[in-house]
Parts: C-alpha cells; sequence; structure tokens
C-alpha cells in the first residue's frame, strides 16, 4: 500500500444529494491540470479523504470514492465523487456553492500498487518518482485524523 497525496486545482461544478443519502460532487479542472487530473485516475475504487486548501489551513470535504472522470476534447475535465452523507461533510460542500473561480483541493489515499512486489524484487527504475507526493505517516495520521473508513471497526 502506497500513501498518495494529490494537489489540484479545480473549480466547483455542483453537487446534489440523494434521496436515498448518496452525495455527488462534480468538481471542473482546466487543461493545465490535466496530468493531476490523470493521477486521480489511480484512485479508483479506494476511499479518498478530500479537503479544501484554504490559506494555510485545509477543512476537510469528507471521505468519497471516485465515481467518475470525464476529459474532454479541450483538455478540460470533470471529477466526479460519491459518497454516503455520514461521510460528507455538508457544511463545507455547501459553503463551496456560488464560489466562483478556482481553488485548490488535496486528494488522499491508500493505494495498492500492481508493481509493488515489483519494486521490492527488482531495482527498477522509475521515471515518474515526482508524480505522487508521498507523505510521512505522522502527516497522514494528522490529515486523516485516525478515521479512515471502516477498517477499525
Amino acid at each position: 500500500m502506497k500513501k498518495i497525496k494529490i494537489r489540484e486545482v479545480v473549480g466547483y461544478n455542483g453537487h446534489n444529494v440523494k434521496a436515498n443519502g448518496i452525495v455527488l460532487l462534480n468538481l471542473k479542472a482546466m487543461y493545465s491540470e490535466l496530468v493531476k487530473t490523470i493521477q486521480v485516475l489511480q484512485l479508483l475504487n479506494n476511499d479518498v479523504k478530500i479537503s479544501v486548501v484554504k490559506g494555510k489551513s485545509e477543512e476537510s470535504l469528507g471521505m468519497f470514492r471516485v465515481k467518475n472522470v470525464n476529459i474532454s476534447d479541450d483538455g478540460e475535465s470533470i471529477l466526479k465523487f460519491e459518497t454516503l452523507a455520514e461521510a460528507a461533510e455538508m457544511d463545507v460542500i455547501n459553503s463551496l456553492v456560488g464560489k466562483e473561480g478556482e481553488f485548490v483541493i488535496n486528494m488522499f489515499a491508500e493505494v495498492d500498487l500492481e508493481d509493488d512486489e515489483a519494486d521490492e524484487d527488482e531495482d527498477v527504475d522509475d521515471n515518474n518518482e515526482d508524480d505522487d507526493e508521498e507523505i510521512s505517516d505522522e502527516d497522514w495520521d494528522e490529515v486523516t485524523n485516525g478515521d479512515w473508513g471502516d477498517d477499525d471497526e
């Protein structure tokens, strides 16, 4: 398992809450963020903690799953995330409504990479060392506040 942090500049593109308690959050990223958007694809089928960076502090949006990544022909992309209402910080999400312009989000996830075993057994050159920002265990615990899904229950 590798702990990954992806920082991306996005704009608010709407959210909705269904009657069954499912929250859908849509964010829009410009062409300049295309590399980061592609990195989001590796977070598929993993719990992703999303937070909004406000100055030097962060506010958590909650724990989500990547539902859909749509990249248009001009390089703009729509990132769609899904979660249950209990796992979302609805006050923070609602504060994004009407927010014009772009803002920075951080996405945190623990990802099981297929090539982890190969890296341990062989000396493999990794040309993409700077793609993902690996964070220390202390920083990870601070960000997740020990609240990482249903593993502890």
